[in-house]
């Protein structure tokens, strides 16, 4: 009778867990035929030219968080094709950090540093622990999660062969890839870590404004420390009311209005 009581409940949560996942996925599927159709528009209007609209049905997505490496970077060309190198600049550096190894966004963002009026050497790091931030930001933080969930999830299958299996080796072979799984799945978790540190560490941003003067400290009084032109990128420090701190890549620092910069 118990039995009998735990299949009907079993099937019953079965059918109800497949309905749900139908229902999502209808949805899922709706949003994305829609989204879909927007893009190809998108990227029709670029290919004819019409840079102006393409930016428009690009930022129409992304305003829907439909946030993708291939949108950003696809916004990033429209900039460049308008001489908006800020913009560019800035959408090419949001697709490299949902994709660090985006090849096409990597070349085009050189070439639009080229167009930047500074030329900013950046100071040298240890080798192990520049070494270490490139495994670290090899992958984005999403992808890292989604590696511990397959690990976990493989090591937990393998653990459950130990348990049920009555073969010697079988039950071995379970128990020790299910560790080495698990141990896999820690690493992984230490790389999503590791990599969302970085990025809560070093938030970055954009100068927008086509000259700015550096102060010494938060106030238009201040030394002025150097000047800084639209297109160049800069670590964010601090923020005060309307002032933020900021750091160059050759180490200098200072203040800027935080309504000259945009955020990566």
């Amino acid at each position: 009778m118990k039995n009998k009581f735990t299949y009907i409940i079993t099937r019953y949560s079965a059918i109800l867990s497949l309905k749900l996942l139908v229902v999502f996925l209808f949805i899922s599927s709706t949003s994305f035929a829609s989204s879909l159709e927007n893009f190809e528009k998108a990227n029709d209007f670029y290919a004819e030219g019409n840079y102006q609209e393409a930016i428009e049905e690009y930022q129409s997505l992304l305003n829907a968080d439909h946030i993708s490496t291939d949108i950003y970077f696809n916004l990033g060309n429209c900039f460049y094709k308008t001489d908006d190198i800020p913009n560019a600049i800035l959408n090419y550096e949001k697709a490299l950090k949902l994709k660090p190894d985006n090849e096409d966004a990597i070349f085009n963002l050189k070439m639009a540093n080229k167009r930047t009026i500074d030329k900013i050497d950046r100071l040298p790091e240890l080798f192990i622990g520049n070494t270490w931030k490139t495994l670290v930001t090899s992958k984005t933080v999403q992808i890292w999660a989604y590696y511990t969930i397959g690990l976990i999830f493989l090591s937990l299958i393998l653990f459950i062969s130990y348990l049920l299996m009555e073969q010697v080796i079988i039950k071995k072979a379970g128990f020790y890839a299910g560790l080495l799984f698990l141990g896999l799945s820690m690493f992984t978790l230490l790389m999503a870590s590791q990599h969302d540190a970085i990025i809560k560490k070093s938030a970055e941003a954009i100068i927008f404004a086509p000259t700015t003067t550096i102060q010494s400290e938060p106030n238009t009084k201040a030394e002025k420390l150097f000047t800084l032109h639209e297109g160049t990128k800069v670590t964010v420090l601090e923020e005060s009311t309307d002032w933020s701190k900021i750091k160059l890549p050759n180490g200098n620092v200072g203040w800027i209005k935080s309504e000259e910069i945009k955020s990566i």
